[in-house]
């Protein structure tokens, strides 16, 4: 069965090279690679086009800045294969990967096949999430309970194939929303496992997830980072009905989100300040029903105290994350 590989691409003339050269050493050959640049003003379109001259599995498309959901709907509407799969244009994969994860799909007929992920951070260290070897298949209920608990199942995009039937409840759904910046790759992963009817996780890291001391993870918080989340998770949350199990992971995440924003104590300018202000009032808001699906009352108290005394909240938070480090 052919994999489609979707990559987006935004000025990455330094990493798209290498980021390829990891995909097409690939031992399972059966694999077609949409790279879609989204609008690159560096030497990224001329790299591409170059190494489509000599490797005839890659498609390279070109189009106007739009962000990384709408570069990633561009690639999933120009794949052909059975599943579809995505790799960050900075990142690297294993010789491995995608035989391994096709092997678990149709040794489980799953409609996702997922595993791990390793992380190479700037000081040189590797942080494993979380190479214990598991493998367990997921129904419906519990790939969704997993991904928004987020204790096994890695909210990227990156680290996983989907039967490409899936995305129909993606791009003809009105709630899926492409203009997010941060959290959109959550939000796509609820629609798609929402779709599945069986997923397999396999717990080996062989996706290098790369983080630079210059990467946008790393960069000065936006708008974009303190609202899109939240809009992502709420999104989420109104969108369950009658699962209680499923309710309570979702109000958790959803907790979580405005507590980031309602709680940043960072440098802040006017659109900053009206994010923050807005997160806190609808934290208060969202609180009657965080309580009543809470889960857990420790993380109940901490959502109080975040609501009503945001300030104190960031300072002990922030001695608490260096203590820890």
């Amino acid at each position: 069965m052919k994999i489609s590989i979707v990559i987006p691409i935004y000025n990455l003339e330094n990493y798209i090279s290498a980021t390829l050269d990891s995909v097409f050493a690939q031992t399972y050959t059966d694999i077609e690679v949409i790279a879609v640049d989204d609008g690159s003003t560096d030497e990224t379109p001329s790299i591409l086009d170059a190494y489509a001259e000599s490797e005839p599995r890659l498609k390279v498309i070109h189009k106007l800045n739009e962000g990384v959901s709408k570069a990633r709907l561009t690639g999933i509407k120009a794949a052909s294969g059975e599943y579809i799969g995505f790799v960050d244009g900075d990142d690297k994969i294993d010789p491995d990967m995608y035989e391994r994860l096709i092997l678990n799909a149709v040794r489980y007929r799953a409609d996702i096949s997922h595993c791990g992920y390793r992380r190479l951070n700037p000081d040189g260290t590797v942080s494993y999430y979380y190479n214990t070897g598991d493998v367990i298949v997921q129904n419906n209920e519990q790939g969704l309970y997993d991904l928004l608990e987020g204790a096994k199942i890695e909210p990227g995009l990156w680290n996983k194939i989907f039967r490409a039937s899936l995305f129909s409840n993606v791009t003809d759904n009105p709630e899926m929303d492409f203009s997010l910046k941060n959290n959109e790759d959550l939000l796509m992963n609820y629609f798609l496992f929402k779709s599945s009817e069986k997923s397999v996780f396999e717990d080996f890291c062989p996706y290098q997830y790369i983080v630079r001391s210059n990467s946008a993870s790393k960069g000065a918080v936006s708008v974009n980072k303190l609202s899109d989340p939240i809009k992502a998770a709420k999104k989420i949350y109104y969108d369950i009905d009658n699962n209680q199990k499923l309710k309570k992971s979702a109000a958790r995440l959803y907790g979580i989100k405005l507590v980031n924003a309602a709680a940043y104590g960072g440098k802040k300018n006017s659109e900053i300040a009206f994010a923050i202000k807005s997160a806190r009032k609808e934290l208060k808001s969202f609180l009657p029903q965080y309580i009543k699906n809470s889960p857990g009352k420790v993380s109940t108290i901490k959502t109080v105290f975040a609501a009503y005394l945001p300030g104190l909240y960031s300072a002990i938070h922030t001695v608490y994350l260096s203590r820890r480090k």
